[in-house]
């Protein structure tokens, strides 16, 4: 599916103090919407970096919302400089966007949408958060960061979310048709319910397997009986 759409919205920062100097948000073809995009002032000019996540692991940035193809990472890049230049040059009052951010009854049909899933389910879950998953919407925007949650009326999906300024979370990505989102959330808690069946199946398998072994090592453990020479085995 070919991308129809984008609808770009840009905050430029009252008195930026560093290179970050305007905050946007961009909906997808009518169907996902990714905020935290930043317009950043480099040694070149102006560029664009997609929202994203620190790794507790290793430390480093990864995107949490973007874009899977180079024409349409070209497309959100140009479109938001685009605004951005707009806006700056709007007085402070004048910078404001009458269109709602979410709508979810926009017609949009999800039937022909397809959704790629990846889920990575946590090895000692004993909080609420039983597994995280990654997607790709028609090969298009790929989003990372999705949790599934195990709540008081059983397992939900949340999309990732950052704090703002209130302290306050926000969705970063999230779809803007309700039947999408439910869509998402259903396709996401199967592929975790697939994902446990794999461990169970792989764990009997490896139990299986230890079994085996243990009882290769007793046999070859185990004194063998003398075997009788011919002579003493003839009549």
């Amino acid at each position: 599916m070919s991308v129809n759409n984008l609808t770009v919205r840009v905050y430029p920062l009252d008195e930026p103090k560093g290179s970050t100097k305007a905050f946007a948000s961009v909906s997808v073809d009518d169907l996902i919407a990714i905020r935290g995009i930043r317009v950043v002032e480099g040694e070149k000019g102006l560029f664009v970096t997609m929202p994203q996540i620190r790794d507790k692991k290793s430390g480093e940035y990864h995107d949490t919302a973007f874009p899977l193809k180079g024409d349409l990472r070209k497309s959100i890049t140009q479109d938001v400089i685009k605004e951005y230049t707009r806006v700056i040059s709007l007085p402070h009052d004048q910078r404001t966007y009458t269109n709602p951010e979410i709508n979810t009854k926009n017609g949009k049909s999800i039937d022909d949408v397809n959704i790629t899933i990846q889920i990575y389910p946590l090895d000692n879950a004993n909080g609420k958060t039983k597994a995280f998953a990654s997607l790709a919407i028609n090969n298009m925007i790929g989003i990372r960061g999705i949790r599934i949650v195990d709540g008081e009326k059983g397992l939900f999906v949340t999309m990732p979310q950052s704090q703002d300024k209130e302290k306050n979370y926000k969705d970063v990505a999230f779809p803007l048709n309700g039947d999408l989102r439910k869509k998402i959330s259903q396709t996401v808690l199967q592929e975790f319910d697939k994902s446990k069946n794999k461990s169970k199946n792989a764990s009997l398998s490896d139990r299986l397997a230890e079994g085996a072994a243990k009882s290769a090592r007793a046999a070859a453990d185990k004194p063998q009986a003398p075997v009788k020479s011919q002579e003493h085995m003839i009549a």
